[in-house]
């Protein structure tokens, strides 16, 4: 997998090949309907964008709403619909079904239509604003409280207002859900160095990579023929430049820009740990499957990858490797990593099931959605989960505790190849001109805000 879309989904995989992600005691206090804010059987009406009148009093008001998934996210989505109907059941959630490779040109059609889905994973946010196919969430989320319940960096990918996103008016919403993306170690190799703790701080890190090096251990696997270093790239950004910073460019916010001195910075580190011969002699010549290759058959202590990579890597290597997030610049300034969010949605203008749908959305936040969420491979945002993490926990715990990290602090961004289609063609060329020591780490973020800017 390289970076995410809509419906890209991800499973943790335990000993023996077995699926045994460790399902925290998703403990987000039990939502309580609130009084409502219109009475029963009123709301929003069909084709209304900005809804004035909502109610909350539906969870005892037959119904049926009907959700548009993607056919690889069929099963995830239909045990989130049997477990909000076991909690409402008076409410029925239908699944709508099509191609992982038509729902993105489909969905448009569908929303526009007199008898459209009710909830949907809108593949163009911005898209169903401008065209008025998809429900202003404001009044909803100010009834159930969702800026209480979700992480800020979250429910803001949900905002739109003039063509970008991260303010203004909510248009999706949800509970929280995706892969963690971090720092995969080999957990004997670990052993031999002397990595007894999570590095507190890049600089703790870099000299557990200096410790590997000097035992003749390679300290990064990383694949660039396929710009996969990217991951790392973007949670060094992360590191350096906040991940708001790095929002704010995949966001559209007037004015962002990669080159700062942050940036740059960032990416100085990343060609020190090349000329340092920090990464495996052939990055730049090997794809993703054979860094899994070369991670599980020992060949290096760390690797720069997201959560789904637990689903690829054999099953013998199975409790041999561990998973932290990435440390700060400075120790105690909070964990980040890059996500996508499985449980965001949006309601359809044109439903005629605005309340019951809302009802829906606000499930996703409650303990019973976090449960599934991660018997399906997606660590979930849930006030009961561990935060503390330590190297000699099981792989699945780790992600966890992880995710819940990154949710405390704030700390969801995305990858910057999300920002423009520009940039995610630049990057790759330009990671491996940095790893072949063919460019400067000014020159590179001059280029990638140059293809950034251009592509606006």
């Amino acid at each position: 997998m390289r970076y995410l879309t809509n419906h890209q989904h991800w499973t943790l995989r335990g000993p023996v090949g077995t699926r045994r992600v460790a399902v925290a005691a998703a403990g987000l206090v039990s939502v309580a309907l609130l009084a409502a804010c219109g009475s029963p059987g009123s709301g929003a009406s069909p084709g209304d964008t900005d809804p004035t009148s909502v109610s909350t009093d539906v969870a005892d008001t037959k119904a049926t709403i009907t959700l548009f998934t993607a056919a690889g996210l069929k099963d995830y989505q239909q045990a989130l619909a049997d477990a909000f109907t076991a909690k409402y059941p008076a409410v029925t959630v239908k699944l709508q079904t099509e191609a992982d490779s038509n729902y993105n040109t489909v969905l448009p059609r569908l929303l526009a239509s007199d008898s459209p889905p009710d909830v949907v994973a809108a593949s163009d946010l911005i898209g169903g604003v401008r065209d008025g196919l998809l429900t202003n969430l404001d009044k909803y989320s100010d009834a159930y409280g969702w800026e209480d319940k979700v992480p800020a960096s979250i429910l803001d990918s949900g905002r739109v207002t003039d063509g970008t996103i991260g303010t203004g008016a909510l248009y999706q919403a949800g509970g929280a859900a995706g892969p963690l993306v971090g720092v995969f170690y080999n957990r004997d190799l670990a052993q031999q160095v002397g990595v007894t703790e999570v590095p507190a701080s890049l600089a703790d890190l870099e000299a557990d990579m200096a410790a590997a090096k000097a035992a003749g251990i390679t300290p990064i696997v990383a694949s660039n023929a396929d710009g996969l270093v990217g991951h790392l790239y973007n949670l060094l950004l992360g590191a350096y430049m906040g991940p708001q910073a790095v929002l704010d460019l995949v966001w559209h916010k007037d004015g962002a820009t990669l080159d700062t001195p942050e940036a740059v910075e960032a990416t100085a580190l990343l060609q020190k740990w090349a000329d340092a011969g920090y990464f495996n002699e052939d990055a730049n010549a090997i794809n993703q499957d054979a860094s899994y290759g070369q991670f599980a058959a020992g060949k290096g202590l760390f690797m720069f990858q997201g959560s789904w990579m637990t689903q690829a890597l054999p099953p013998d290597f199975d409790g041999q490797y561990g998973v932290f997030p990435m440390p700060p610049k400075e120790a105690g300034s909070g964990s980040f990593s890059m996500t996508g969010n499985s449980l965001g949605f949006s309601i359809a203008a044109n439903s005629d099931e605005k309340d019951a749908a809302a009802l829906f959305l606000d499930f996703l936040s409650t303990p019973e959605a976090a449960t599934v969420a991660v018997a399906n491979g997606y660590p979930a945002v849930s006030d009961s989960a561990a935060t503390d993490l330590t190297l000699d926990m099981d792989a699945p715990d780790q992600i966890q505790a992880g995710f819940a990290q990154v949710a405390a602090a704030n700390g969801f961004f995305s990858w910057i190849q999300n920002s423009v289609p520009a940039v995610n063609t630049a990057l790759t060329p330009e990671l491996q001109s940095l790893l072949g020591d063919k460019t400067t780490p000014e020159d590179m973020v001059k280029a990638l805000d140059d293809a950034y800017q251009s592509g606006l």
